[in-house]
């Protein structure tokens, strides 16, 4: 029984004629993967201040551990549709799994900050493949009028890492060394890796494709140096010659690759995509949401922490139970997707954002209850719940299924590309109280900044929501019967 496992999950088949335990393994291994990836993108912030310790670096250079995962990831993306293409499932996973273990391994052991760094781009290599491809599987193991209540799960799974990761991180570090934050995820990326190996099954369809390397190259400068450029204007400001050149040279090279992807036969990132309405809407209102999502989770701790002075393990707490609330609520928006449609939704979610955004501005101070910030942060969460699974999902739904890997890759790189614009320039709006100064912000100070970058949040939100209103009120045909 074992050995017929194993060499079935190597054999070829169809999305049609898979079993339900099948489909069940599948995209088990696969939502097992992406939650992987996304908490290890939350895990590390609150170890900070330990390695900061350690390695002697200051804050604005601990900061990039979290932003190369982020700039990795943005330049895997788009490559992810041409591998997709040109290698089997199961293939690709164990790579995109290998390239964690590997570099949560380099983590565990790093002997000095760059060699951290290191790491951390590999791990992002790995989770650059491996969310857009679990996107992939389940589109395709899904039929049309069951993809709301797919990616409802896939959200349920998901959001559930940035509520544990935070909590899970300020226990281990209040008890043992950062390292530990790796002892724990080691083990099960090598269990996942050994699921992948068992119980995946190659039902993505391979296409005579090739990489194109110039387009690597301008990708790889484009995406790089515009997300390098955004985050060097708080540390050295827009004037500055590595800043203006960095964002020059990215932005250049990125219009070079959209008129490559044109013009080649077998593009390695399908823009065509956006020659969809549909699907080009959704890109944009996708990136203002996820701008939203990661803005909110960063600002809340640092002003608990900064403003109201707790300590690092309040300002994980903070966002719990928005997050598991972003979780639950995923699950939701899913079913009513397949019931209602995603234009409904999506408004009522970005009136809950513009509600939400509005109310931190003017309620947040120095002394206001954990609670109302709390449960503030919940609205919030039951807004992105609303908008990102769900949209996506009509996204999708809008292209023929041979345009789906390329249109999950389109539409996640234009999310963790824009939403890290995004973050950065909302961001932007609490590194101006410091005046660019490394000296501690004074609390009442460090507020206003909270207050000004959650007006900028409010502005997104109020976009997003007049944005929606031009959605198409289309249901997903048989849903009903789903």
């Amino acid at each position: 029984m074992f050995r017929l496992i194993v060499k079935g999950g190597a054999d070829k088949v169809t999305a049609a004629n898979l079993t339900r335990l099948q489909r069940r393994l599948i995209v088990g291994v696969a939502l097992s993967a992406a939650f992987l990836s996304v908490l290890t993108q939350f895990l590390l912030i609150t170890a900070f201040p330990k390695i900061m310790d350690e390695f002697t670096v200051n804050s604005t250079e601990v900061q990039w551990l979290t932003t190369s995962y982020m700039l990795t990831i943005a330049v895997l993306i788009p490559i992810t549709a041409y591998l997709i293409d040109k290698f089997p499932t199961r293939t690709i996973m164990m790579s995109a799994m290998f390239l964690f273990f590997t570099g949560s391994f380099i983590c565990l052991i790093a002997p000095s900050f760059s060699i951290l760094i290191a790491g951390r781009v590999i791990q992002g290599m790995g989770s650059g493949i491996m969310i857009p491809l679990m996107q992939t599987l389940l589109f395709l193991v899904y039929p049309k009028e069951k993809r709301g209540y797919a990616m409802g799960i896939a959200g349920l799974v998901i959001n559930v890492a940035p509520a544990v990761g935070p909590p899970i991180s300020g226990i281990l570090i209040k008890y043992f060394e950062w390292r530990s934050l790796f002892f724990v995820t080691l083990p099960i990326a090598a269990l996942i890796l050994l699921m992948v190996f068992l119980f995946m099954r190659n039902i993505t369809e391979q296409r005579t494709t090739q990489i194109d390397s110039l387009s690597i190259i301008f990708s790889t400068i484009g995406f790089g140096g515009l997300l390098f450029g955004f985050n060097k204007i708080q540390e050295n400001g827009l004037t500055d010659v590595v800043t203006l050149v960095s964002m020059i040279a990215g932005a250049v090279a990125l219009g070079l690759f959209a008129v490559r992807q044109f013009r080649l036969t077998t593009p390695i990132l399908e823009l065509r995509v956006l020659k969809v309405p549909v699907f080009a809407l959704i890109s944009f209102i996708s990136i203002l949401s996820f701008s939203l999502l990661i803005s909110t989770e960063t600002i809340l701790p640092m002003y608990v922490q900064n403003a109201q002075q707790f300590s690092a393990y309040y300002g994980g707490l903070i966002v719990m139970p928005g997050a598991l609330t972003l979780a639950v609520m995923s699950l939701l928006a899913g079913k009513l997707f397949d019931k209602y449609g995603g234009k409904m939704i999506a408004i009522i979610g970005f009136a809950l954002l513009t509600v939400s955004t509005l109310s931190f501005h003017f309620i947040l101070g120095l002394n206001t209850p954990f609670a109302i910030t709390m449960v503030l942060f919940m609205v919030a969460m039951a807004g992105v719940a609303m908008i990102n699974m769900p949209i996506m999902t009509s996204a999708i739904n809008a292209l023929p299924d041979h345009l789906i890997p390329h249109g999950t890759a389109v539409i996640n790189t234009a999310r963790q590309f824009g939403g890290s614009l995004g973050l950065t320039f909302i961001i932007s709006f609490i590194t101006m109280v410091g005046s660019g100064s490394e000296t501690i912000v004074e609390p009442a100070t460090y507020l206003t900044g909270v207050q000004n970058a959650f007006f900028v949040a409010f502005l997104f939100a109020v976009t997003g929501l007049v944005l929606s209103l031009f959605l198409e009120r289309r249901k997903q045909p048989a849903e009903s019967e789903g």
